[in-house]
């Protein structure tokens, strides 16, 4: 049987994690992994094998979207994984440079155009 690519949604807002979540999986995305908190997916994503990142920009707890990202840069388990940056927050040239991330969307952002940035690294199950 082979291993579902896997699909983290990092951000604080429950509503808009479970939103991606079930759009993910209605577009036939099965393994998903949601995450709350930067704490939480920086100590339990290097257990799974991830193919895709969905980065919430701006997170309460001391972490945000730019420290996760920073960690995951200098982790060789995270930092191969492509990182989407969704947020609501514009963001100039530089900050998107400093971030490196693969795409960035911005909220409120059309299904449509995340399952396409999603699709670039990501095939859904059959």
């Amino acid at each position: 049987m082979a291993v579902q690519p896997a699909i983290f949604i990092v951000d604080d807002d429950a509503g808009v994690r479970e939103f991606i979540r079930v759009l993910l999986e209605f577009a036939g995305f099965a393994n998903i992994k949601p995450y709350e908190s930067s704490h939480r997916f920086l100590e339990e994503a290097s257990l799974h094998d991830g193919d895709c990142l969905l980065l919430d920009l701006r997170m309460p707890g001391g972490l945000n979207g730019s420290d996760v990202r920073e960690q995951q840069l200098t982790t060789p388990e995270l930092a191969a994984i492509p990182t989407v940056v969704v947020s609501a927050t514009e963001a100039d040239g530089a900050v998107r440079a400093q971030l490196r991330a693969d795409a960035w969307i911005e909220k409120p952002f059309r299904f449509d155009d995340l399952l396409a940035v999603v699709r670039q690294y990501v095939t859904p199950n059959a």
